[in-house]
């Protein structure tokens, strides 16, 4: 059994992980904000390295949550933006319209996930953050999706770009909450 001291540790280390992360996740969307007008192919490449990195450090995360759901849940996450960005580097038929609906898919079932996530963690600190980064998923997805022929062109790396700058920042605010937390006496 770990003492009250042990897991105010495992907190305050635990913290630097969320908040670098996050930190990275905020850089790499200020660079897909950045780049919005690059031919379409090269954003959806482009895109797709983002989410393959991103998933390397969300799959890198989900090991320090010390909650078996929560580390579960962090490991689809990973596995769901590795598949998505797999399927956008290896698509070389040019079919942007399929790779957005992928990416758009993609943004809707993240934002479902951290709905899940923040409904177990309800009532606790950064929990309204992650509803927040949840809900703004859902509605980049389904900005995608109903107007797939208009967007398709412009939207992957913008939007991209603003989710990551989301979930980075929901990440900072939870390591600094976990910071806090294993600070109180």
């Amino acid at each position: 059994m770990e003492t009250d001291q042990e897991v105010r540790a495992e907190l305050a280390a635990t913290s630097g992980w969320f908040k670098g992360i996050g930190i990275l996740l905020i850089i790499l969307g200020m660079v897909a904000i950045l780049f919005p007008l690059f031919a379409s192919l090269a954003a959806v490449k482009f895109a797709g390295w983002m989410l393959v990195i991103a998933a390397v450090f969300i799959f890198g995360s989900a090991f320090t949550i010390h909650d078996v759901g929560g580390t579960i849940v962090r490991i689809l996450w990973a596995l769901v933006a590795l598949i998505a960005g797999l399927i956008l580097l290896l698509n070389t038929d040019g079919s942007v319209g399929f790779l957005t609906a992928v990416l758009a898919i993609y943004f809707i079932f993240i934002g479902l996930m951290k709905l899940v996530v923040a409904g177990a963690n309800r009532g606790q600190r950064g929990a309204g953050w992650l509803v927040v980064n949840a809900i703004l998923s859902l509605i980049i997805g389904l900005i995608i999706i109903v107007d797939l022929d208009n967007t398709k062109d412009w939207a992957i790396g913008l939007l991209l770009g603003i989710d990551f700058i989301f979930a980075g920042f929901t990440l900072v605010m939870i390591g600094s909450s976990a910071k806090q937390l294993s600070k109180e006496p």
